[in-house]
């Protein structure tokens, strides 16, 4: 369950336990949210360690979870009041998880109770488990519409003579819809902040990465946007198998209710708008920027989604280049290969000598004698007005 060097508290092993929960859930299908507050029907709040739910054909099944990083075992009045929050909330499954175990008596009445225990041996179990390759599904990820063979730097002339590794990253992230209500009173006059629409965050990052407002106030220019924005259009499907390349999968690192909590500070940073009016008194136009407040940005729907990215390693004589871009779109998020390693013009080919990508204009030559591609540093000159270039290797000696 994650072996650490460094010695944790006590707060931290039970956070560390809470997320292994989250991700061996989110793992075998299910939608996670970990350390939800919500309000009972009496408008008390309480704190649900990690709450997994699931579309099923018959209905959504929905499981509250209550996680106790302890050294004992759990009694019988534990149990019952995990039991007394379930009813509360409307949660009709409940599982307890404790790494010190559980008492006798907690075992019998969480049975009459219908609440499942997990103990260290249990959840261990369950996690070895996760490590047996599935019938070829994977859940919660958007979309692949694009090949790996996109990564290919044809622009290079010569690209065949790199050393290539491809694989297929599923990162995590949270999609969410949002809505925006926001009221303000400038000089007198009535202004209202209003927005709904979807946000992509990373959830490795926390950062808020693609931004889409379907109705009222539009992201303001250069706000979150660009290729993870196009995201937003699609729905996350359970997949079939993704191919021959290696896939990897990526765990989140950042929790849903701070999550939230960054996506609502970055909700309100890009609603801002700016209002122009007129003083009533010199009529003098002024402009005033106006920010909606946190607690004016709602969160209707959250899920953790799975995003498809190809990576792709070229090699050639000591030097790497990566290039990554997303499987859902065919969009580049990162290329080391657009420009010249000696300017900013676009590369024609590799120097076949040490491995730098060149332009055609500038730095990249052909040897007269074998035809190898060079660049610029790897090339020799001879003639004064006949100029020829050669490799080192076919180089005149005199």
């Amino acid at each position: 369950m994650g072996r650490s060097a460094t010695p944790l508290s006590m707060r931290d092993k039970g956070s560390e336990l809470e997320d292994t929960v989250a991700n061996y859930f989110r793992q075998i299908g299910f939608d996670v949210e970990a350390r939800v507050k919500m309000k009972d029907r009496f408008d008390v709040f309480h704190e649900i360690d990690v709450v997994a739910s699931k579309q099923e054909e018959f209905g959504r099944i929905q499981v509250a979870v209550e996680c106790k990083f302890v050294s004992g075992p759990m009694d019988i009045k534990e149990v019952r009041n995990f039991h007394d929050k379930l009813g509360a909330l409307g949660f009709t499954k409940g599982v307890f998880v404790s790494t010190g175990g559980f008492t006798s008596d907690a075992e019998l009445h969480a049975g009459a109770l219908g609440i499942e225990l997990w103990d260290e041996r249990i959840l261990e179990q369950k996690l070895s488990k996760l490590t047996i390759p599935q019938a070829s599904v994977v859940h919660d990820v958007l979309p692949v519409r694009t090949e790996a063979s996109v990564l290919i730097p044809r622009h290079l002339r010569n690209h065949q003579m790199l050393h290539e590794t491809v694989r297929m990253n599923l990162m995590p992230f949270y999609f969410m819809e949002y809505k925006c209500f926001s009221q303000h009173s400038v000089a007198g006059n009535a202004v209202v902040i209003e927005s709904k629409g979807a946000l992509l965050l990373d959830a490795i990052s926390g950062h808020a990465v693609g931004f889409k407002a379907r109705e009222g106030i539009q992201p303001a220019s250069g706000a979150i946007g660009g290729a993870f924005a196009e995201l937003l259009n699609l729905a996350p499907i359970d997949s079939p198998s993704l191919g021959e390349i290696p896939v990897s999968v990526t765990n989140p690192r950042v929790d849903s209710s701070l999550a939230k909590d960054s996506a609502r500070t970055e909700l309100v940073k890009h609603l801002a708008i700016k209002y122009s009016y007129h003083t009533p008194s010199t009529y003098q136009k002024r402009t005033k920027v106006l920010q909606p407040k946190k607690k004016d940005v709602e969160i209707l729907e959250f899920r953790h989604v799975k995003v498809p990215i190809f990576i792709g390693i070229y090699q050639l004589k000591g030097r790497t280049y990566t290039r990554t871009c997303l499987a859902s779109t065919g969009r580049f998020i990162q290329d080391d290969m657009v420009s010249c390693t000696r300017c900013k013009n676009p590369p024609s080919v590799v120097c076949m000598d040490c491995g730098a990508i060149v332009c055609k204009s500038s730095h990249a030559y052909s040897c007269a004698t074998c035809g190898k591609d060079v660049c610029f540093s790897c090339m020799v000159s001879k003639g004064i007005l006949s100029k020829k270039h050669y490799c080192k290797e076919h180089a005149p000696k005199n």
